[in-house]
């Protein structure tokens, strides 16, 4: 056994673990961010609203936060690649679910199956990685890890532009379950040589259910904000039973012999510095993908195709994927905080200046900011495994089910927040006509187009101006609000990292 707690695997070439975990991420990467330029087609197809395309998004989300816990600590019990090859198999179940969706509601439930299968492939990718590391280190293989994903997350949109315009939404999943059979491929001949960690395995279920349950009311409870009111009896329901749930959860793995998450892993601050730049990061990429996607796809601004805004989001997509490569230099020369402060208020200042937007703004003039923001992105993620997994590896699986928990989180919170956000400007004041439904219009598409033509002539160009004027004070409000959520946690994450050195692998 080597130093770093590894069992050695010598008949099994450890470049064979990194390629079956870089495909795996690229699909997730891409599944993360590709349905977000889908909105149109879905909505036209199956006849959706603002509200209900939100909980398309956040379906998947949710239960990949839900079951990240569990996932991380899974591999302890069925070893790490079986972990892998478990998820891409579920991954595939709910890809050909939502592939031949005929409603919403069969929609959603396919997500929510793709969600628990990256639930357990985002960690099992970085525990496989730990155990069955290339010659160049682990920490070589993390950065290859989230290059990739980077990669994954900014074609995402292109991905899925393509495909919907020139094919169908519904090929996007087709695609997907080629790419994790693919990554299933490549990932058996790692399967005979698992390495498994000093540690024992966890069967925390009731710490598992809670968690699940506890991610779900904090996430349904943002995205109900809007209808009910910060301040209203429902959510102060709500927030007592977060409380409940969060107390009852401490107890439960304060008592576990073996539980799902140790409160030492929570006392360090640097897997807590690490924890909050994702979360940070998590709400400034999908909220910007997601809301942009809204905004350019919406009739009554741009009325650009899902290609259309693929093509917008290159700006976005090169400077994530360029910048990422850059992360390492600037952690030699600025240390770990660094590319934290960098990289997260580069991207703030991208979410200030989207905020700016008016009717009279080009596309043209995004340019800049979606280079500002992108930047910022590929900076902060690039290095933050190493602090939120390798401070000990005797924790890494817990630290891996953490760090994939708050990426998650961080994306569903970053929809349901930004949803009631949008909502809140875009339909309340939002002017409506032929009786169609105002969350609908607020898409665009059919319906918008189905409210025009009903008016009286004279009454069309006001109509769409006052859509218009809403819509780009709605995808303003959400960008505003990315860039102070966004700044907060920055100045957090750099505070706890800041007087950490990172160990040598």
């Amino acid at each position: 056994m080597d130093p770093a707690g590894r069992e050695a695997a010598p008949s099994v070439r450890p470049h064979h673990a990194l390629w079956a975990v870089c495909a795996a991420m690229a699909v997730v990467g891409i599944n993360t961010t590709a349905v977000g330029v889908a909105t149109r087609g879905i909505a036209d197809e199956l006849g959706v609203t603002l509200g209900q395309l939100e909980w398309i998004m956040s379906a998947y989300l949710v239960t990949a936060a839900a079951f990240a816990l569990a996932g991380g600590r899974m591999g302890d019990v069925v070893g790490r690649t079986r972990t892998l090859l478990i998820g891409i198999a579920v991954m595939i179940v709910g890809s050909v679910v939502a592939g031949v969706a005929p409603g919403v509601v069969t929609l959603v439930v396919g997500r929510a199956v793709q969600g628990v299968g990256a639930a357990l492939i985002m960690p099992a990718s970085i525990e496989v990685l730990a155990a069955h590391a290339p010659p160049s280190g682990a920490r070589a293989g993390f950065r290859a890890r989230g290059i990739v994903f980077a990669v994954g997350f900014g074609i995402g949109p292109l991905f899925g532009g393509v495909l919907t315009d020139g094919v169908s939404w519904r090929a996007l999943f087709v695609v997907e379950i080629a790419g994790l059979l693919v990554a299933g491929l490549l990932a058996l001949p790692v399967l005979r040589a698992t390495a498994r960690f000093p540690t024992a395995p966890t069967r925390d279920f009731l710490g598992a259910g809670l968690a699940a349950a506890l991610v779900f009311v904090v996430v349904f409870g943002a995205s109900r904000s809007r209808v009910w009111g910060w301040w209203s009896v429902p959510m102060a329901v709500v927030a007592l039973v977060i409380v409940v749930l969060g107390g009852w959860l401490v107890r439960v793995e304060g008592r576990t012999t073996h539980p799902l998450l140790h409160r030492g892993l929570l006392r360090d601050r640097r897997v807590l510095g690490a924890n909050v730049a994702t979360l940070a990061a998590s709400i400034g990429m999908i909220g910007l993908v997601y809301f942009f996607g809204l905004f350019a796809l919406s009739a009554s601004t741009f009325d650009s195709t899902a290609l259309a805004v693929a093509f917008s989001l290159v700006p976005f997509t090169l400077s994530v994927i360029g910048f990422s490569l850059i992360a390492r230099f600037l952690s030699g020369r600025l240390g770990p905080a660094g590319p934290v402060m960098v990289g997260l208020g580069t991207s703030a200042i991208g979410f200030a200046w989207l905020s700016t937007v008016g009717a009279a703004t080009t596309e043209s003039q995004l340019v800049a900011p979606l280079v500002l923001c992108g930047a910022g992105a590929g900076i902060a993620n690039a290095g933050l495994i190493v602090p939120a997994v390798m401070t000990d590896l005797r924790r890494v699986d817990e630290a891996a089910g953490l760090l994939s928990l708050t990426r998650f989180l961080g994306s569903a919170l970053a929809i349901a927040l930004g949803t009631a956000s949008y909502l809140t400007v875009a339909v309340a004041r939002a002017p409506t006509a032929g009786g169609e439904n105002v969350e609908a219009e607020a898409v665009g598409g059919a319906a918008f187009r189905r409210a025009v033509s009903a008016l009286h002539a004279d009454l069309r160009r006001p109509f769409e101006a006052a859509f218009k004027a809403n819509t780009v004070q709605a995808f303003a409000a959400t960008m505003r609000l990315a860039a102070i959520v966004v700044t907060v946690l920055a100045l957090l994450s750099a505070a706890l990292l800041s007087n950490w050195r990172p160990r040598r692998a």
